[in-house]
Order: C-alpha cells, then structure tokens, then sequence
C-alpha cells in the first residue's frame, strides 16, 4: 500500500486470531479502523452496532457459514462491500462466494498488496454521502421500502452512509437511534397496525416473528410501504428526514407531551419518542400521526 487511503472501517471475521492480527498490521496507519468477530454471528451482531464499510470474511469452510453470513447481509440490504477469505483457491469456491453476493476474493494467507487492491475496488461501492460532494448545494432523496421489521437496520445502514457521513460520530450514533426507533414505529404500529400492548405480549410468548408474518400475510396490510423522504440544504445548514407510512395514524399530541420528561415502565410506548425528542427536539408529527419529520442541524 502506497497510497494512505481515506478513513473506514473494516471488519475482519475470522476465528484465527493469527489472520486478525496478520490483517491488523497491514492496515496499520493506514487509514483504516480494524474491528474483528471470530464467527459469523458474532458478525451480525457487530455490524448491527458498529456499521462497517467493508467487511473481510472467511468462508469457514466445510460448512460455508462465510457464504451464509453473505447472503443475509444481502438479503438485509446491509450496502457494506464483502470481501471472502479462503485457503482454497477452487473456482467453484470463488463461484459460490460471488454469487452470494461478495465483490470479491481473497486467498489466505492473504497478502498486503492483494488485500490492498481489493479494498480500494471495494470502496468504489461504498454508497457516497452527498454532503461530501463539492459544489452541492441542495439534495434530496427519496426511498420507499416494504414493511418487513427486519429490513430496517440495513435502510439505516444506507441512509447514515449516504446522507449524514459528515456528521459527527456522536450526531450519527443519535440519529441511527431515532430513525431506527421512527421507522419502526411506522411499520410495526403504522402500517402493520401493531399497538404497544399486543407487541408485548407477543414478545412476552416469543411469537412477534409470527405475528409480523401474519400481519404481513394479509392483503390489507401487505402492500402498504414507508417512504423516506431527505432533504439537505447546506446553505440552511439543515439536513431533514421526513417519513411517512400509510396506516391510520395515532394520537401523537398527549404523547409527544408525555415525551418531554423521562417515562416510567407504565408508560414505555413513549421511550421511543422521549428518545428522539431528546436528540432531535424540533422533531414534529402531522396532524395525522403517520408523518414525522427529524431535523438534524449541520455545519
């Protein structure tokens, strides 16, 4: 590596610590952040919290949950570029591996000038936050996306990255928060029409998975999305999410209320709000309920 690349992280999965720390000294310095898992699930929890731009995974084989571990991320719409890691170089392996949905392969022991290049073709794909564009002056964008709960963290992943990769870590940790909390409130209570109560008791008898497909199965609520509205100003200095669901809307006003000091147990529907409001004060409903808009100041 000759050239210093521009800052991102990198998580490595790979249950040999010899590989870890073998990856760790090639980027070393070199405007890399390094996170490791030891396994796929460990992985999944990682990326969940953390949000990696690349990951670099084994392929674990025989059992292939390197190629598994692909394939979720992909079916999530996690946007991280991944790199698989194997010892064996067969083309039926390289195969599999980007059929699943990697961008490319790596042979280990993997070498730094190897592993160099195909970071760099993997940052070309990484989703560019248009308040690093030079000369942009006014954006928007506009997402729709179905009401499967479990798409939500990979939708967050895309905005953050896109949107509001300028925004300090501190800024961006909060608005993951908030707009994975508002997003599923529109899909769960919104659209699918899931009130606070009978979430919990499904949660209670381990069966909200169930719940959601059955809400899902029916015709009335199945074809119903989320649009994610995002407006940037940077003369206004402002960046503003707006989303909007389709279902009846909710009594938003003695909430948002409740929502300026802390809530008790009795009272947990409104923790999301109080949460959001609390980063984000000028957070706003329409009259409706099913319309919030999140301004986020910039500099």
């Amino acid at each position: 590596m000759n050239t210093p690349l521009a800052s991102c992280t990198v998580l490595v999965v790979d249950s040999c610590r010899e590989t870890q720390a073998q990856i760790f000294g090639h980027l070393q310095n070199r405007g890399f952040s390094v996170i490791t898992a030891a396994d796929p699930t460990a992985a999944l929890a990682t990326i969940e919290l953390t949000a990696p731009d690349i990951v670099l995974t084994d392929s674990f084989l025989p059992e292939g949950s390197g190629l598994t571990l692909i394939k979720t991320l992909r079916s999530r719409h996690v946007p991280c570029p991944v790199i698989m890691m194997a010892e064996h170089r067969s083309e039926q392996t390289v195969l599999l591996a980007l059929r699943a949905g990697a961008v490319d392969y790596l042979h280990k022991p993997v070498g730094v000038e190897e592993l160099a290049h195909a970071l760099q073709r993997a940052r070309y794909l990484l989703p560019a936050d248009m308040a690093d564009t030079p000369g942009l002056v006014l954006s928007d964008y506009t997402l729709t996306t179905d009401s499967d709960p479990e798409h939500i963290p990979g939708m967050v992943s895309w905005l953050l990255r896109a949107t509001a990769g300028s925004l300090s870590e501190t800024t961006q940790l909060h608005l993951r928060g908030t707009l994975q909390e508002l997003l599923l409130n529109s899909v769960e209570h919104g659209n699918l029409e899931i009130s606070y109560q009978v979430k919990q008791r499904a949660l209670d008898q381990n069966r909200f998975s169930q719940l959601v497909q059955e809400r899902l199965a029916q015709p009335r609520l199945a074809q119903r999305t989320v649009t994610i509205h995002v407006h940037c100003d940077r003369r206004a200095g402002l960046l503003e999410y707006r989303i909007v669901d389709q279902g009846k809307g909710f009594q938003w006003k003695s909430l948002l209320h409740r929502a300026t000091a802390p809530c008790n147990a009795e009272d947990a529907s409104g923790r999301g709000i109080f949460l959001a409001r609390s980063f984000f004060p000028n957070l706003r409903y329409n009259d409706r309920g099913n319309e919030v808009t999140v301004p986020v100041p910039i500099v």
